[in-house]
């Protein structure tokens, strides 16, 4: 969707096309856009003359002859294609300025979700559309009245932001950035943002799209201001499509979740989450001792969850079974889980198949848990977090690591006929040591158990400081 700069370019490239030029025919091609009133639309502009354009937020705000205002929202692919009289229409043409120099001015838009409303220079900005905005963060200079506005909103901060009533202009592109650069998480509570976190963004708003402005604005996948205009800002985009890719601060990798339907990105490690509920992950290698910690978060009266537990629920599930024995082409026998633990062994490879079959169940059990607990720490230990692309589930990840000879010598006290296969899976899934960079906290659990929870429990302290 278009944002402010790109409407500001929008603007500046359309002010010299239109000024001083009268409208002489108009042709309504798709109803919806003037909000269903195609004649009144027609009779109120034809033979006006355009002496201007402004812009409010991402509204553009053309000023006619006789105190006439047309007020455009562009949404998510509108733009303004000028051609001349005898070209033919945009192929997505939904309403057609004809002008009085010989040229037309087309509203294009693939989408039909753009919007033009009629109003005049004594209402526009009582206009519902236009009086819920808040002011740009160019007209911001204390930041005690948003305070005052957003003391007791709970949404998310990338939501609040872009519901444009606190702060206008700001869309999903520079959101994304401004959070980056503020160093704040998308998903912390509106009301946790402390004064001096509100003139950060601010600032940083205004530098960002000050850039952005001077840039052209941003030319992402389909969208592009008008004929043949293409921002590049694009080009210093830090937080925005860098799902997976380096921090630019921190070198992390760039984390994607979805914030109330919209796509956002950011850095676990540079925008910590604050505020209940955080959700933790553990992960490690086998017999490292992630239950250990597990239960130490247990003990301290947190909702804890072991994805080893939810495997075995599901596997005690019919339905489950049997798709597992039909797939893997397993002999059935009474104990599912012995039967499927002697074919494994012989056939390692149906690993990756019986993940790819387990992994979205498990993934769906955690987070339907998670949604009804009111608990403020969520933990849950999953081993294969990486492999099962779970990471984005959560906002902290604890890492448990072990030395080799450690790790061996419990495995052997767990099960020693086992252990040798236990020890080669996990030696397979090699995931934790590809994704270390990537944890949060690492505990080395090569000592007493009494030494792991204080370890834990120095975690928690910090969590429990995020959390006030």
């Amino acid at each position: 969707m278009p944002e402010l700069p790109e409407v500001e370019t929008v603007k500046k490239v359309l002010t010299p096309i239109v000024k001083d030029r009268t409208i002489t025919k108009i042709e309504v091609l798709r109803a919806s856009i003037v909000n269903n009133q195609t004649e009144a639309f027609i009779y109120y502009y034809q033979n006006e003359t355009f002496k201007s354009i402004s812009r409010i937020g991402k509204f553009l705000i053309f000023h006619l002859t006789n105190s006439k205002i047309l007020i455009s929202h562009l949404r998510m692919e509108g733009k303004y294609i000028e051609l001349l009289e005898n070209e033919a229409n945009t192929k997505y043409a939904r309403v057609v300025f004809h002008l009085d120099n010989g040229h037309k001015l087309c509203y294009d838009d693939s989408r039909s979700f753009g919007r033009m409303i009629m109003s005049n220079e004594t209402s526009y900005k009582n206009e519902r559309e236009i009086a819920k905005l808040g002011p740009e963060p160019f007209d911001v200079n204390d930041v005690e009245i948003i305070l005052h506005k957003v003391k007791k909103v709970s949404t998310p901060i990338k939501t609040a932001l872009l519901s444009q009533e606190i702060i206008t202009g700001l869309g999903n592109i520079y959101v994304d950035e401004v959070l980056f650069a503020s160093k704040i998480h998308p998903l912390t509570p509106t009301k946790l943002i402390t004064k001096k976190e509100w003139e950060t963004i601010i600032n940083e708003s205004k530098r960002i799209l000050s850039e952005a402005i001077d840039a052209g604005g941003s030319t992402i996948k389909s969208y592009h201001p008008g004929k043949d205009i293409n921002g590049n800002f694009q080009t210093s985009l830090k937080a925005y499509g860098k799902n997976g890719q380096k921090c630019v601060s921190c070198h992390t990798n760039m984390r994607f979740i979805k914030v109330n339907g919209r796509g956002t990105t950011f850095c676990p490690h540079c925008q910590t989450k604050r505020g209940a509920p955080l959700k933790v992950a553990i992960v490690g290698k086998i017999a490292s001792g992630k239950s250990a910690v597990l239960e130490v978060f247990k003990r301290a009266g947190y909702l804890c969850l072991s994805s080893d537990e939810i495997v075995h629920k599901l596997y005690q599930r019919k339905e489950i079974q049997d798709k597992i024995y039909r797939k893997l082409k397993i002999e059935p026998e009474d104990n599912f889980v012995n039967a499927l633990r002697k074919h494994l062994k012989v056939k390692s490879s149906d690993i990756g198949y019986l993940e790819k079959l387990i992994h979205p169940l498990v993934k769906k059990e955690i987070e339907s848990e998670f949604k009804n607990s009111k608990s403020n720490l969520l933990v849950c230990e999953v081993p294969l977090l990486f492999k099962a692309h779970m990471e984005n589930m959560f906002d902290a990840i604890i890492g448990v690591d072990v030395d080799e000879s450690i790790q061996l010598e419990r495995l052997q006290l767990r099960d020693k006929e086992k252990s040798a296969f236990l020890k080669r899976i996990n030696d397979v899934n090699n995931y934790f040591d590809e994704h270390r960079d990537e944890l949060d906290f690492i505990i080395y659990n090569n000592e007493d158990l009494s030494s792991l929870a204080n370890k834990t429990y120095s975690i928690i302290n910090k969590f429990l400081d995020r959390l006030n």
